[in-house]
């Protein structure tokens, strides 16, 4: 399968040297479509660079949480149980998670922020299925 030209549909050997997304059959058309792409060009390349902050985060989140054994089950319930009983307004502390897990406070931001997105997701998806009827009770 190869790349079309965004403008005539053709066989496209080049491609945006910006967001390397889009392609095009030569240089006449690039310079045509540049007005048109400019914009989406640059959301495209502000989106890759947010799933690659994603990316690194995840990573660095699955490294403190192997370092420091907090995917073990009795870690984890530890945690689980102190995000529940957490007021909603305060939230843990970084410093205070830090201190009880042995981690900088750097690292605990990083996997509380994680946490977080997860979170966030979660409800995101909960809301939206329960907008589409999905969820509750069959009865």
């Amino acid at each position: 399968m190869s790349a079309k030209c965004a403008v005539c549909g053709e066989p496209a050997p080049k491609r945006c040297s910006a967001c390397k997304s889009v392609w095009y059959c030569g240089r006449d058309h690039q310079v045509a479509d540049y007005k048109t792409h400019k914009k989406r060009c640059k959301e495209i390349i502000a989106d890759q660079a947010q799933a690659d902050s994603h990316e690194l985060h995840k990573k660095e989140f699955d490294r403190i949480r192997l370092q420091y054994g907090l995917d073990n089950h009795k870690k984890a319930e530890q945690i689980a149980e102190l995000l529940a009983n957490t007021d909603a307004n305060e939230g843990v502390s970084a410093p205070e998670f830090a201190k009880m897990f042995g981690m900088s406070t750097t690292e605990a931001v990083v996997f509380l922020e994680w946490i977080n997105v997860g979170i966030k997701f979660k409800e995101e998806t909960l809301d939206t299925a329960k907008a589409a009827g999905l969820t509750g009770s069959s009865s």
